[in-house]
């Protein structure tokens, strides 16, 4: 039985995925924030982007990607999270059930209900579907519900999607 939930939780994220990027989602709007170089965008549905640097999420959502090189976290972890990273060097389980995976050199699929991931990387690439929000730091570009390209702001700046 547990085999077969698994089983139905892992066809149901590229499912959910799939109709995301096809345009399921909420539309999202874009309005200046202040501060220089600064935008914030509201709503729920995907975000994609790729870039260099550092990256927070942080709500319920589904992460699917892949970096060259880097470190991910995880945290806020509980049984229905779904952590997936392949290609890492090093792996550190903490107390609370937090996971840091370093030197990763693959893809990542992460999916759960008030989790939060950290990442860093010379070289990342990613799509997260679902609701909350980001922050981004460095050099790169990013995309909301298909919408147009933004730069990341090198001083950083947090995106609700």
């Amino acid at each position: 039985m547990r085999r077969l939930i698994f089983l139905l939780r892992l066809a149901a994220i590229p499912v959910a995925l799939a109709l995301a990027l096809t345009g399921a989602s909420v539309v999202a709007a874009a309005e200046p924030a202040t501060g220089a170089g600064d935008v914030t965008v509201a709503g729920t549905g995907t975000l994609a982007a790729k870039g260099s640097g550092y990256v927070k999420l942080a709500g319920s959502f589904v992460l699917v990607g892949s970096m060259d090189g880097g470190w991910l976290s995880v945290t806020g972890i509980d049984p229905d999270t779904i952590v997936r990273v392949t290609g890492w060097t090093s792996k550190t389980r903490f107390a609370d059930g937090s996971l840091l995976y370093r030197g990763v050199q693959g893809s990542f699929h992460v999916a759960g209900r008030t989790i939060r991931v950290g990442l860093g990387s010379a070289d990342v690439r990613f799509v997260v579907t679902g609701h909350g929000h980001a922050y981004l730091k460095g050099r790169g570009t990013y995309r909301v519900n298909g919408g147009p390209l933004h730069d990341w702001p090198p001083l950083g700046d947090s995106v609700a999607y």
